[in-house]
């Protein structure tokens, strides 16, 4: 079930879109995942010159934590979208159904329910 007002052309920039963000976010998560490992390091060394210093750092590590749960449900987000792309459901609410409108996706590519279905989601 296709969305009849996009256009080949705009599901495919749409795809295009997705794989490129994809990208970004996969090469985001493998940099910190680099830095979480010297970091790892950096505090071992921290550890044996101050063994106060690791409590100093702690509130760097919940947000590299924070970032890296930020990173791992846009991957999933985009997954998503790119599976609905290839089944022919891009463009509809998985909610209700109905279109997506245009805009919506070009501000949110990822977004899998209409403007209305997404703000009762997050009311409760």
């Amino acid at each position: 079930m296709s969305d009849s007002t996009m256009t080949a052309g705009q599901l495919a920039q749409f795809e295009t879109l997705l794989r490129q963000r994809l990208h970004e976010v996969q090469q985001a998560i493998a940099a910190q995942r680099g830095d979480a490992t010297t970091r790892a390091e950096f505090a071992e060394q921290l550890l044996r010159d101050d063994p106060d210093a690791p409590r100093e750092h702690e509130g760097d590590r919940e947000i590299a934590l924070e970032r890296a749960d930020q990173l791992t449900e846009e991957e999933r987000e985009i997954g998503a979208a790119l599976l609905r792309l290839r089944d022919g459901d891009y463009g509809r609410c998985a909610a209700c159904g109905a279109s997506i409108a245009f805009d919506r996706l070009r501000a949110q590519p990822m977004a899998a329910r209409c403007l209305d279905c997404q703000q009762r989601a997050e009311a409760g």
